[in-house]
């Protein structure tokens, strides 16, 4: 078989991974946002539903990802599910 083709086949194979990888992110962000009426998500929740601690959440967010807060007085901190998403998808 010509080395060309053997490449051919590789690249296709990685192809094929990437695509029913993102394919299966994308069902899983449309399930998480079919559960939700609004895009943003807790912090609590964001580390319940992630399994993270506190700890972790905060050094994601020294790492770029985004933080909302009400203009109304109260410690809640909430996320939107895709900042979460695309950090997640970027630190790797």
């Amino acid at each position: 078989m010509p080395q060309h083709d053997l490449t051919a086949l590789v690249a296709h194979g990685l192809v094929d991974t990437v695509i029913t990888d993102f394919n299966q992110y994308a069902s899983k962000l449309l399930e998480l946002k079919k559960e939700r009426k609004l895009p943003y998500i807790s912090k609590q929740d964001v580390m319940k539903e992630m399994d993270i601690s506190d700890g972790t959440l905060d050094t994601w967010c020294k790492h770029g990802l985004q933080r909302y807060k009400p203009n109304y007085n109260t410690t809640k901190i909430y996320y939107l599910i895709d900042d979460i998403c695309k950090f997640i998808v970027l630190d790797n």
